[in-house]
C-alpha cells in the first residue's frame, strides 16, 4: 500500500495511507483494500479521460461556431430596431453577377438606406486599412492574417446592387462590427465599430431616401432571392475556397486579384508594398 501510495500525487497518497490505517483498525483485509484501490484508480482515470475529451470537444466546437455565435448576438441587437421602420434579414446567401455565391451576415432595409453588416468575432489587436487585401490580428505577439472585411463587405454590396438594379437612388451603408474581445487599430473611412455601436450608426441616418413601399418591395425581393438550402451552403463553402485560391494564384503571378492589373513594387512612408498599376481607379495593395 505504501509503495502504491508513493507513486501517486500527494493528496491521493495521504488519502490512501489514512484509509489503509483505518481499515486495519477495523480488521478489514489488505486484499479488500487493494481491490478498492484498483477500482478507485480506474474511476479517477475515467474521470480524467472524460474531462480531457470534453475539453477538446468544447474547444473545437467553440472555434468552429465562434462566427455563428457572433452573428446570433448581432441578430439579437438588430432585433431591437423598430419593426415598422427597419426590416432585417440575417444570414443570407445570394448569387453574384458572375454566377458564384456570397454570404451576407445581416441586411437592414429602411427608408434611410440599406445597411450591410459584416460581423467579426476576433480577439487581440486588429490592424488594417480601407484598401489592403489583408488585415493583421496580433494575439500576445503572435500575428495572423484575415481578409479585409471592408472589401469583403463591398463584395456583398455589389451582389445586393446586382439583385436590386431595378431600384434607383438606394444608398448602401457598409458596417463592419467586431466584438469587444478585439482591440481595433483600423484606419478607414468606412464604419468599423464594436457591436454596441451598430444601432447608433444606423440611427445616425435619419433622412428618408426611399419610400416605405419600396422598403417592402426590396425586402420581399431579397427574401425571394435568398438561397439557404444545405446544398447551396455547401456550394458557397466550395466557392469561398476556390476564390481564395484564385486570389493567391493571381498575386503569385504578379497580377491584381481585383482588376487584373500588374502589381508594381512601390515605396511609401510605412515601407515597401505592391500596388496595382491601375491606381487610382483600383486601390488594391499588398504589403
Amino acid at each position: 500500500v505504501y509503495r502504491s501510495a508513493s507513486r501517486m500525487s500527494f493528496p491521493v497518497s495521504i488519502f490512501m495511507v489514512q484509509t489503509y490505517k483505518k481499515l486495519r483498525l477495523y480488521g478489514i483485509s489488505g486484499s479488500f483494500f487493494l481491490f478498492l484501490r484498483q477500482n478507485l484508480l480506474t474511476m479517477i482515470d475515467a474521470i480524467i479521460l472524460a474531462t480531457v475529451i470534453l475539453t477538446l470537444v468544447l474547444s473545437i466546437w467553440l472555434r468552429s461556431s465562434k462566427g455563428q455565435i457572433g452573428e446570433k448576438r448581432v441578430a439579437c441587437i438588430l432585433g431591437r430596431l423598430p419593426k415598422d421602420r427597419y426590416l432585417v434579414i440575417n444570414n443570407m446567401i445570394l448569387r453574384t453577377a458572375s454566377g458564384g455565391t456570397t454570404q451576407i451576415d445581416h441586411v437592414v432595409i429602411s427608408e434611410y438606406g440599406i445597411f450591410v453588416i459584416e460581423t467579426k468575432y476576433y480577439k487581440g489587436w486588429i490592424y488594417g486599412g480601407e484598401n489592403g487585401e489583408y488585415w493583421t490580428q496580433n494575439i500576445y505577439g503572435h500575428k495572423y492574417t484575415l481578409r479585409n472585411p471592408i472589401q469583403q463587405n463591398m463584395g456583398h454590396i455589389r451582389a445586393l446592387k446586382y439583385h436590386l438594379k431595378d431600384f434607383d437612388g438606394i444608398p448602401f451603408i457598409s458596417i463592419v462590427a467586431f466584438s469587444r474581445s478585439a482591440n481595433l487599430r483600423v484606419d478607414a473611412a468606412s464604419y468599423v465599430v464594436y457591436w454596441n455601436r451598430i444601432l447608433p450608426v444606423i440611427r445616425h441616418f435619419h433622412i428618408r431616401q426611399i419610400s416605405y413601399d419600396q422598403v417592402l418591395k426590396i425586402h420581399e425581393k431579397l427574401l425571394s432571392r435568398n438561397r439557404s438550402s444545405k446544398e447551396i451552403r455547401k456550394e458557397h463553402i466550395r466557392n469561398v475556397r476556390s476564390n481564395e485560391q484564385k486570389r493567391n494564384d493571381a498575386v503569385a503571378s504578379g497580377k491584381c486579384p481585383r482588376c487584373g492589373g500588374d502589381l508594381i513594387l512601390r515605396h511609401g512612408p510605412y515601407g515597401p508594398f505592391y500596388g496595382c498599376s491601375n491606381y487610382p481607379r483600383c486601390r488594391y495593395f499588398l504589403k
